[in-house]
């Protein structure tokens, strides 16, 4: 396990308003993917956000940048309902033999 990095001088514990609640969008949504769908955000903004937020604070991964910002993210239960539907992906349906040629044999 890496050591946690150092953050830059003045910047420990300056997550922007904006950070906060896409940390606290991950949490409430399970994934980085459905909290950006949640947000209207594109999956590299979350990922850049959270990014952001984790070298403020020092931390080496979202586990320890969910850990040191509890402190300030808002209550659960203060989340609305719609951040705790997860996505439900359709399931692909099954390839047809027909769509796949078939390979014919050449007689010489």
């Amino acid at each position: 396990m890496r050591a946690p990095r150092r953050p830059r001088s003045g910047y420990a514990g300056s997550a922007t308003a904006r950070e906060l609640s896409v940390v606290a969008a991950v949490i409430a949504s399970g994934s980085e993917k459905a909290a950006a769908h949640q947000l209207g955000l594109s999956h590299s903004t979350v990922k850049h956000h959270l990014a952001n937020a984790r070298f403020k604070v020092g931390a080496a991964n979202t586990a320890q940048l969910v850990w040191i910002l509890s402190p300030r993210l808002p209550d659960p239960d203060d989340v609305p309902a719609s951040c705790l539907v997860p996505i439900v992906r359709q399931p692909r349906p099954p390839c047809s033999s027909n769509t796949v040629p078939s390979r014919q044999r050449r007689t010489v």
